[in-house]
């Protein structure tokens, strides 16, 4: 009776359906009349079956998609430290050989009753000059006179001629040429022309010496982030068992960070410059790329925390 029961419900589905041959459903049939195990099975089966459950895809899609931000976001950090290593390279290439002075390095000649003419020799690639009237009140200009190389000049040559530079003031005052080496020894006198008298550039010229110094702002800027990062660590500490502020602090705090390793990077160690503007520059411009990329890693490192999670 056992292995009839077996045999009759492995077939109850057909015959529920009206599938069964004729003469296999009036075996069924005549079984059921007389087994009550087998009816209850029968009657089970032709009630509804429920629809079957469709698991939960919403925390699939979510871990999905997060993974796709992240490989995205893994893509643009490798993008921003590329363009921060190329930068900071150049910056490190391009950065100001400042010249001795030596003969013939910069040559001063009348230019008609204009002022005079600068023209440096070959090894020269970079130079500047500023002209401004005697601080002490005496009744000339000053003309200020750098030149400098750098090692992208010297690996990669812009071309073979020589520069030259007009000078020229507002007023008729005689003009005193001094070369600046920004090497911390004295600044040379090389020159002097009187439009007032036509006279020649003349270059024995008394002049009382003076020593350029470098700026500080640059270790003034370096102890102001410095002291940022301090405080931002002193304020996660005490934020940081509050997620949400504790990361604004966090992504708050990368940037004094990537200012510091940005001015190491410029000018290292050395809290002074003879070009601050272009040394500030570069830094400035450096610290918003690693910002931009510590950012980045830090945004990656939440994210992989929270796939962890969903998984």
């Amino acid at each position: 009776m056992r292995n009839e029961c077996n045999i009759i419900r492995d077939i109850l589905p057909l015959y529920a359906e009206n599938m069964a041959s004729p003469d296999t459903a009036d075996f069924i049939e005549e079984h059921l009349k007389s087994c009550e195990a087998c009816r209850k099975e029968y009657e089970r089966t032709k009630e509804p079956q429920p629809a079957p459950e469709i698991p939960d895809t919403a925390p699939l899609l979510k871990l999905s998609h997060k993974l796709k931000v992240k490989k995205i976001q893994i893509i643009a950090l490798t993008a921003v430290f590329v363009a921060a290593l190329f930068v900071s390279a150049f910056a490190a290439l391009d950065a100001p050989i400042y010249l001795p002075y030596s003969e013939g390095l910069v040559i001063p000649t009348q230019l008609g009753d204009k002022g005079m003419l600068l023209t440096f020799n070959k090894e020269v690639t970079g130079f500047n000059y500023t002209v401004y009237e005697d601080p002490d009140g005496g009744n000339f200009y000053y003309c200020d006179i750098e030149a400098w190389t750098s090692l992208w000049d010297k690996w990669f040559p812009r071309g073979k001629g020589s520069r030259s530079a007009t000078v020229t003031t507002k007023y008729t005052k005689p003009i005193i040429a001094v070369y600046v080496p920004n090497d911390g020894t004295e600044n040379i006198c090389i020159a002097k022309y009187d439009p007032n008298t036509k006279n020649h550039i003349e270059k024995n010229v008394d002049y009382e010496n003076t020593i350029t110094l470098p700026r500080l702002a640059l270790g003034y800027y370096f102890i102001l982030a410095a002291a940022a990062f301090v405080i931002m660590g002193i304020v996660w500490f005490f934020t940081r068992k509050k997620a949400e502020l504790r990361i604004w602090v966090e992504r708050i705090g990368l940037y004094p960070a990537a200012y510091i390793i940005s001015h190491c990077i410029v000018s290292g160690i050395n809290w002074t410059s003879y070009s601050l503007p272009r040394n500030f520059s570069f830094i400035v411009f450096i610290s918003i790329l690693l910002y931009s990329g510590l950012l980045l890693a830090h945004n990656i490192w939440h994210l992989k925390r929270e796939i962890k999670q969903i998984n």
